[in-house]
């Protein structure tokens, strides 16, 4: 993640999402200059985790981080005018079980009725 963070501080972007992050459980990593959400799989799997890296002082906007799964978190940024929320889908790719797949987009489409 550090190399990804020292890229990112060459461009003028304070946040990027990222998948494949290979973290387990969910939470937040704080280093020294940036912070990283996640959400990963809790069987050790690794497959799928996505997550959002954030520079600079965008940190202290930050209202909330939700993980609902590997393959879905949210975050939500205070803004000068209106609050953000960024989500993060990781989609299964064809080859994966019909459930699989059907279980994703129930939630995912969970995500456009919740408040």
């Amino acid at each position: 993640m550090q190399g990804v963070a020292e890229e990112l501080a060459k461009t003028e972007l304070e946040i990027i999402v990222i998948q494949e992050t290979r973290w387990p459980g969910a939470g937040l990593i704080k280093k020294k200059n940036f912070s990283l959400f996640y959400s990963g799989t809790k069987d050790q799997i690794h497959q799928a985790d996505t997550g959002f890296i954030l520079l600079g002082g965008i940190i202290d906007n930050i209202i909330g981080f939700e993980a609902m799964n590997e393959r879905l978190c949210k975050i939500r940024i205070k803004s000068k005018y209106d609050n953000l929320t960024l989500i993060n889908m990781n989609a299964p790719t064809e080859g994966k079980a019909d459930t699989e797949k059907e279980k994703f987009y129930e939630k995912s489409n969970r995500l456009n009725t919740k408040k």
